[in-house]
């Protein structure tokens, strides 16, 4: 990933990206699992899942919380900061500090949803959607696999030269306590890696700075 997102902008692309508010993905996951333990477990199920019109602005943002954390962790090896982001073609973007100077790296946030959400959505209408996006200098688009892994083909891609993007990275939990996760990628590489990490603890502090 370094090789390719390591992108640094120019002075007005970096004046508009430090409007934005950036927060620290490793703390927005423990405040969520500290509001999802002391106040959400008697609550409606599709309420504690997040999985309301309502609430999907905050799973969505859970999400991009746990990508970033685990590339951070797992593959960056360095602190990373989020924001969320208007544009149309990219979700949120990740920020981190190499040696004094800044890079990032903008993200296209897509899902493929339980079973019992939606059977009828399958990876491959996930990979045709993809072929729209022309970032393929600095675009990362990151699918969680929300789905029993054992039964899903990580390698299940195939006409990897039909897309303009940067990266295609997979991530996903691998236990029902939701305290291990993974990353898989670059799945547009020969040989993508898997990546185990597990959901960060600590105190909550909801000043998310």
């Amino acid at each position: 990933m370094k090789e390719k997102t390591n992108k640094s902008v120019g002075n007005i692309q970096r004046r508009g990206f430090n409007q934005l508010t950036w927060v620290n993905p490793k703390q927005v996951l423990i405040n969520y699992r500290h509001l999802e333990l002391n106040f959400l477990d008697s609550l409606d199920q599709k309420v504690r899942t997040l999985r309301t019109n309502k609430l999907k602005e905050w799973r969505e943002a859970r999400d991009a919380a746990l990508f970033s954390y685990g590339m951070a962790n797992e593959v960056l090896k360095t602190p990373v900061l989020v924001a969320k982001s208007e544009k149309s073609d990219y979700d949120f973007i990740m920020k981190w500090i190499i040696e004094e100077k800044e890079f990032y790296c903008p993200v296209q946030l897509k899902e493929l949803p339980p079973d019992d959400i939606n059977p009828n959505i399958q990876i491959e209408n996930i990979f045709e959607k993809l072929k729209k996006y022309s970032g393929e200098h600095d675009l990362l688009v990151s699918i969680k696999i929300n789905r029993e892994i054992k039964s899903f083909d990580l390698n299940s891609f195939k006409n990897k030269e039909n897309l303009k993007i940067s990266e295609l990275w997979y991530f996903g939990c691998l236990n029902p306590e939701q305290s291990k996760w993974f990353l898989y990628g670059s799945i547009l590489e020969s040989n993508p890696s898997q990546y185990d990490f597990a959901y960060p603890k600590g105190k909550q502090n909801y000043v998310l700075q």
